[in-house]
């Protein structure tokens, strides 16, 4: 079945949260001048929080050896990871190749792929399928998570790179929406003045503070000065 990748949405959507998944990872839903983005959480969150991507896995390195190659325009290849992986762990991910070949540099959304460790079948999410030919024993491949599977509440000190605010308390292991541009509100650290850009806070897990070009700049505050330990209006601009 096909989904779309970008929808249009009504106000409410974006508080809409279930433990269903009724999107791919990483669904863009517009809503007048604001933008979502469609995701799973990999703990239970708070509204109105700066979230972050959660940190890389084992199995998600690169060099890891292609078993069984392609030709340009499949879409299946086999692959040993370094661990065991679950069926579809990767999927909504990403599928590269690191190897200084013909085929390296790709990268590839993963549409489904088998439990296991070793010749382990990957199927990719393009209809044009692969642009270069996948050789077995000469390519290495690697894998990433979507960042939007299993996101955190913004660490204090940076795990992965922000990935939005909560517009609901989310739990552990549920899907909803994080806005990544437009009007909003978030959680202040400090006093930022009205209309300065804004980062991740480094000293309040899920906040915002001023701008000092040391960590991620998420956007700007609003219309009027932030107050410390507070919701406050800003403005996205994370994507």
């Amino acid at each position: 079945m096909a989904f779309p990748q970008t929808i249009s949405g009504k106000w409410g959507w974006e508080n809409a949260t279930s433990t269903t998944k009724y999107h791919k990872l990483g669904t863009i839903m517009q809503i007048a001048d604001s933008r979502y983005v469609y995701a799973k959480a990999g703990e239970a969150v708070t509204v109105g929080q700066l979230m972050e991507a959660s940190g890389v896995e084992a199995n998600e390195n690169d060099d890891l050896a292609v078993t069984t190659g392609a030709s340009a325009g499949g879409t299946t290849v086999i692959v040993t990871f370094g661990g065991a992986v679950t069926k579809d762990e990767y999927a909504d991910g990403t599928l590269f190749f690191n190897s200084a070949t013909a085929s390296g540099g790709y990268m590839y959304r993963v549409k489904s792929h088998a439990a296991g460790t070793a010749n382990v079948t990957i199927t990719i999410d393009h209809e044009d399928g692969f642009a270069e030919a996948v050789t077995a024993g000469t390519d290495t491949a690697g894998f990433y998570k979507s960042p939007y599977d299993g996101f955190l509440q913004s660490n204090t000190t940076a795990v992965g790179p922000v990935v939005g605010v909560t517009r609901n308390d989310i739990a552990s292991s549920s899907y909803g929406w994080l806005q990544v541009e437009g009007q909003s509100v978030a959680l202040i650290q400090g006093t930022p003045g009205a209309g300065l850009g804004i980062m991740r806070s480094n000293g309040t897990a899920g906040a915002v503070e001023l701008n000092d070009g040391s960590l991620s700049l998420v956007g700007q505050i609003g219309r009027t000065a932030g107050v410390d330990g507070e919701y406050h209006e800003v403005f996205l601009n994370i994507r």
